[in-house]
């Protein structure tokens, strides 16, 4: 059999630095790089940012490391070429919405952050356009083999579930 004629899928972590790619990199302020093989089971996918603020707010709510089975694929955000830690101080309510407003307001498809208290818990929703996510991904569902995605639920893909105990859940606004 010609191995030109096999399917080949887009492995998950190739789909990983996609997301990041059309989600946080949709902003003049932030650029995702390619991704770099460190081993057979590692990766690397930088995040080059321009403000050092945002810098620091992107390192705090981006997931730092997705793991796919035996593959790890690790995240860092960089400002002017060095690796930005993320904030390591305590953060409440408030202090949360601001480092994620902070982190994506020049972000295309944000547009603000709402939050509640569920039961004493507070949840944030940084709220995103109603728009889809495109790009090719050999997906075969797909007539035309792209990944169409709802924006909010691309970057439930890459940034934290919570920071500090608070919850983050994005959500598509509602015009």
């Amino acid at each position: 059999m010609n191995e030109d004629n096999l399917v080949k899928m887009s492995p998950p972590w190739h789909t990983f630095h996609n997301f990041l790619k059309h989600s946080i990199g949709r902003d003049h302020c932030v650029d995702v790089l390619e991704m770099e093989e460190i081993s057979d089971i590692r990766f690397l996918i930088q995040i080059e940012v321009k403000n050092r603020d945002k810098a620091l707010a992107l390192a705090t709510i981006l997931e730092p490391c997705k793991n796919f089975g035996n593959i790890d694929v690790y995240v860092e955000v960089l400002h002017c070429g060095k690796i930005v830690k993320p904030s390591c101080k305590h953060q409440d309510v408030c202090s949360v919405i601001e480092t994620i407003e902070k982190a994506l307001d020049t972000n295309y498809y944000f547009k603000k952050v709402e939050h509640v208290d569920f039961f004493g818990t507070p949840i944030i929703f940084p709220t995103f356009k109603k728009e889809v996510i495109q790009f090719f991904n050999d997906d075969l569902s797909d007539f035309y083999q792209n990944f169409n995605g709802v924006a909010a639920h691309v970057f439930r893909e890459v940034l934290r579930f919570e920071v500090d105990g608070i919850h983050i859940r994005p959500s598509t606004a509602r015009e």
